[in-house]
């Protein structure tokens, strides 16, 4: 009986151990399936990536917080648009995902207008292109163009491999070319008679679309050894047959004529008549005609006034119309004007003429004639103006005062030169004509000489 109560025992102890040890493998197996069933969880089951895009590990999980995994095959393996199966393994356990690589973007693509010429060939669809790209082969899709006049717009099309595609418009323009060519370089001409000149030099023909062209010349209308006005006639044409023609004005001077009194006097004013280029210019024209004199002898009759001085507040001085303002031999001296000179050169010789208010070219006749005349103008031909001004006491009126007053003799001339004799320098000075009837219309065109 004890015996058969031990069997008994001993079987409920046993049967009670396999139960627990059934239920403790229940209880590993449902553990490792819930801990798969969480790590299946953050495993992505289908994956979609854009072609170019570099794939990670964040694209194919839904967490990042997972360490321990491995990856089959290696991601930076997968490069080409496709479908992939993907083994991942975490922690040793395995898990599958579908993996899609797929080109959706459209190529980039800029394109522009263009005009040409309708005599030139159409362009092709990749004149219009300024830049197109794409990750994956691509194509341009041809055009159809019309050859005629006016504006046609075109739809550029840009499409990959797998079908994406951008389309942009631009418009052609086809215009005829109607324009001639344009001179340059046609600046009026001057030359002295019996000269030549390159009428090519420095002149141009200039298309705005084939650039520099031939031209030709015609100046058969131009007589080179008669002084006088032409026209010469420049004639152009692009290969098209668009001509022009353009004049251009020439101008024959005649051959520059010198005229000069031979055998003039100089004389330098310096050093005893730093101020007296008035009473030497005289001296110099009584020596040409053989009047016994000296400079000191015209110095000592010419009439001198007051140089400027100050009385209070009031700048006051003599008047160069009716006397030397100051002394001819005192540095700081300044001038005279025609009149005083006229009347001391007549106690020398009667007979001189006061020719103030002529025109320069009327005095150089003058000369032509061999008849030197004695005029005012400035040291050296400088620009000048009034510097100062003063009250001539006598009659309470103003004298305006145009500094760097000269007086020289004209003893010579050309179409562009005054020849002088000037004490200045104490030689015959050759001036520009120009710039000295500028001078001597500044100084109230004064002039003086003897009749021969």
């Amino acid at each position: 009986m004890k015996k058969s109560k031990k069997k008994i025992l001993f079987k409920i102890l046993l049967s009670f151990i396999i139960s627990i040890f059934i239920l403790l493998l229940l209880f590993f197996a449902l553990n490792k399936m819930v801990i798969r069933e969480n790590l299946k969880g953050k495993v992505k089951q289908n994956v979609t990536i854009e072609y170019g895009k570099m794939i990670s590990l964040s694209d194919i999980l839904q967490t990042e917080d997972i360490e321990n995994i491995e990856v089959s095959p290696a991601l930076e393996t997968l490069t080409e648009v496709g479908e992939y199966s993907l083994k991942v393994k975490i922690n040793n356990e395995i898990f599958e995902t579908n993996l899609s690589i797929k080109d959706t973007t459209a190529p980039n693509l800029e394109v522009i207008d263009i005009t040409k010429y309708i005599d030139e060939d159409l362009p092709t669809v990749n004149d219009f292109v300024t830049f197109s790209s794409d990750l994956s082969n691509y194509e341009l899709l041809p055009i159809e163009l019309t050859k005629s006049l006016g504006e046609q717009e075109i739809v550029i099309t840009a499409i990959d491999q797998y079908g994406n595609k951008t389309e942009k418009k631009a418009k052609l323009t086809l215009i005829e070319d109607k324009e001639p060519p344009i001179f340059a370089g046609l600046t009026p001409i001057s030359i002295v008679e019996g000269s030549k000149i390159d009428l090519r030099n420095g002149v141009s023909a200039v298309d705005a679309r084939y650039g520099d062209v031939e031209f030709t010349v015609d100046d058969s209308s131009v007589s080179y050894y008669t002084p006088g006005n032409y026209t010469i006639t420049y004639y152009a044409k692009d290969p098209l047959g668009n001509e022009t023609y353009n004049t251009r004005e020439i101008t024959i001077t005649p051959k520059p004529t010198t005229y000069m009194i031979q055998n003039f006097p100089v004389y330098n004013q310096y050093p005893n008549y730093p101020n007296g280029c008035e009473s030497i210019a005289l001296y110099n024209l009584l020596r040409y005609y053989n009047i016994n004199v000296t400079p000191e002898e015209i110095v000592e009759k010419l009439k001198k006034g007051d140089g400027p001085y100050w009385l209070e507040d009031t700048l006051y001085g003599g008047n160069p119309e009716i006397e030397f303002v100051g002394d001819p031999r005192d540095i700081h001296g300044y001038g005279v004007y025609q009149k005083p000179i006229l009347e001391v050169a007549n106690t020398f010789k009667p007979g001189m003429i006061d020719y103030t208010g002529h025109s320069l070219n009327e005095v150089l006749e003058l000369v032509k004639n061999e008849i030197p005349v004695q005029v005012w103008v400035s040291i050296n031909l400088r620009d000048t103006s009034i510097c100062t001004h003063w009250i001539y006491s006598p009659t309470g009126e103003t004298i305006n005062w145009i500094c760097d007053l000269h007086s020289v003799v004209i003893v010579g001339y050309t179409n562009t030169s005054v020849f002088v004799s000037d004490s200045y320098t104490g030689t015959i000075e050759e001036y520009n004509r120009s710039q000295f009837e500028k001078m001597y219309n500044l100084f109230g065109k004064r002039a003086l000489y003897y009749p021969n």
